[in-house]
């Protein structure tokens, strides 16, 4: 017996998931649990438990066999429901299917995240009661750690990463990100993607990118780090129409970013409403360049999507993305590099288009994908 575990407070993946599972001819060999009660989106499939030792033990005693314990994905509070299942069922194979934030935005990991701006950005952000408690928490906390008197609670999950027995991701170089970080965990790499592209894109034939602006980030976030590229590309003598995605994030940074854009160049377009999924990537066609700024893995749907439109994307040199991408032969641009007025003032041939999308519908297509899955539910 397989079973997946959750912690979505949203409820959008595990319904996924779900979907998955119920259609699969191994499907009677799997269960799926959400840690959060809250979910706006159920699936009766799934057993929604709150976040407690003595839920997480009941639910244990209640399963007789289980095989695999699949982790979508493995954070702190997963850790903490896998703690209790050992106890049951100690041989257990653990997989961990990685979303990229438990893995890169560890606490002693997360500086690197941000450029210069955002780190300014985040050390002004003002204080509230909550927030100042919260802070005086977490001081204590440390004080009890340093002094011996507790266990950091991260150290101990980090420390967890050795019961791992598969780590599932489409990047391998994800995977040899974590053994830096946990070298002496035996944990094995499985090649594992969510979605295909015809998933994100159901009429892929008529996605193509058709216009000339380009896109600055995907997301609010400070670390989407989008105030460095706008003074790299403002610098650059083109007539840049600028498209800047700030649906999702942080109010506050959002309007400081669109506030900038708007003071370098002379036409900016800012999505602030979220649109339906197809819709958004329709909007994505009018993109010739795309610039992501983000120091990590992150707005995986969003880079394949991209590519197979067309569009020419720039990343940092470093995330596991563009190491991957560039190793299959995908035709990409590094921010460090290849941010120049040359790159910027050509789209891609339509010969690199073509070998882009070969590799992406090679790497991302439905029959591989649902292949991905079915070894997974097993």
């Amino acid at each position: 017996m397989n079973l997946h575990v959750t912690n979505d407070s949203y409820g959008m993946y595990p319904i996924e998931i779900a979907k998955r599972i119920k259609a699969s001819k191994h499907s009677s060999n799997n269960l799926i649990v959400n840690l959060s009660v809250k979910s706006v989106y159920k699936d009766p499939l799934i057993t929604y438990l709150p976040i407690s030792v003595n839920a997480f033990r009941k639910y244990s005693n209640s399963i007789t066999k289980l095989d695999k314990i699949i982790f979508h994905p493995y954070n702190l509070t997963a850790y903490k429901f896998l703690k209790v299942v050992l106890d049951r069922f100690p041989n257990v194979n653990i997989y961990w299917i990685c979303w990229s934030y438990e893995l890169y935005k560890l606490p002693h990991l997360e500086t690197h995240l941000f450029e210069p701006f955002a780190t300014r950005y985040l050390k002004k952000i003002p204080l509230t009661i909550e927030s100042v408690k919260f802070r005086i928490k977490e001081i204590i906390k440390k004080g009890l750690v340093a002094s011996g008197f507790h266990k950091s609670p991260y150290a101990s999950f980090v420390h967890s990463f050795s019961l791992v027995s598969y780590f599932c991701s489409p990047f391998y170089a994800d995977y040899l990100f974590l053994k830096n970080v946990s070298p002496s965990a035996n944990i094995q790499y499985q090649d594992f993607a969510y979605l295909s592209l015809n998933k994100i894109m159901p009429e892929l034939s008529s996605f193509h990118s058709v216009g000339n602006e380009i896109m600055i980030g995907h997301s609010a976030l400070p670390d989407a780090n989008h105030y460095e590229i706008i003074q790299i590309l403002s610098a650059i003598d083109l007539p840049f129409s600028v498209f800047l995605p700030l649906v999702y994030g942080d109010k506050k940074y959002a309007s400081i970013i669109k506030n900038e854009a708007e003071s370098k160049f002379e036409k900016v377009e800012v999505l602030e409403t979220k649109l339906e999924m197809s819709e958004y990537y329709r909007r994505l066609t009018q993109i010739g360049w795309a610039v992501l700024n983000t120091k990590v893995q992150q707005g995986v749907g969003n880079i394949i999507a991209l590519v197979w439109m067309g569009v020419k994307l720039f990343l940092d040199k470093n995330v596991s993305t563009y190491i991957d991408f560039k190793k299959w032969g995908v035709v990409l641009f590094s921010i460090q590099e290849d941010l120049t007025f040359e790159h910027l003032s050509k789209k891609l041939l339509p010969e690199e288009v073509e070998n882009n999308r070969k590799i992406i519908l090679e790497r991302f297509n439905e029959k591989r994908i649902n292949m991905d899955w079915e070894l997974l539910l097993q």
